[in-house]
């Protein structure tokens, strides 16, 4: 049970924080964001624990969003300063991107970000090469994560209460695995008609 350790040991650094621990979870958050390796689900099952599902959600959901935000302006900064990436931005597929409009940019954010086999920061990264507003892709990235943030927060709070709510954790645990499984042989279509 080392992901229950995990998300117990989480919770007690963050409840240590005292008064500040909304705000260092929400710069954890960032951090992890920013990193676009490193899951969250840990850290959204700990906010879960230590602040209540609600408030958890909401943490995790404002951190996710922060994070996201300042990933994507210090992706897009970057993007400036390297030329191989500079080049990328000529693509065709850019173009493309970049001369739909503003809704259909942002339902490619948000379904990028629903899509559970999909990391966050290839999302960051990837919309930070395109003209989307930062406002838009906020929007977007708000949508798109909150089923996810849903999924974690609960799974994470439960996995650690297991004995209070073992029925909501395997419904939570099927409907999971249920969207993992349509995104993952959406793809294996995709792949096969290659």
């Amino acid at each position: 049970m080392d992901w229950i350790t995990n998300v117990e040991t989480i919770a007690e650094w963050i409840r240590s924080w005292g008064p500040v621990a909304i705000v260092v979870s929400i710069l954890l958050n960032i951090l992890i964001s920013i990193t676009g390796v490193l899951p969250s689900i840990f850290l959204s099952g700990a906010n879960a624990v230590v602040f209540g599902l609600e408030r958890g959600f909401f943490v995790s959901l404002a951190g996710e969003v922060i994070g996201a935000a300042l990933a994507f302006m210090l992706y897009r900064w970057g993007s400036t300063k390297i030329k191989k990436i500079q080049k990328w931005k000529e693509s065709k597929w850019l173009s493309n991107i970049n001369n739909s409009s503003s809704m259909r940019q942002m339902t490619g954010i948000v379904l990028l970000r629903i899509n559970p086999l999909i990391p966050s920061g290839l999302v960051n990264f990837g919309a930070a090469l395109t003209r989307i507003s930062l406002l838009r892709f906020m929007i977007a990235t708000l949508i798109g994560k909150t089923p996810s943030m849903v999924f974690e927060t609960i799974v994470g709070h439960d996995l650690v209460f297991l004995s209070e709510n073992k029925s909501r954790l395997i419904i939570s645990l099927l409907l999971g695995s249920l969207v993992f499984f349509l995104f993952w042989s959406k793809r294996k279509k995709e792949e096969d008609k290659v």
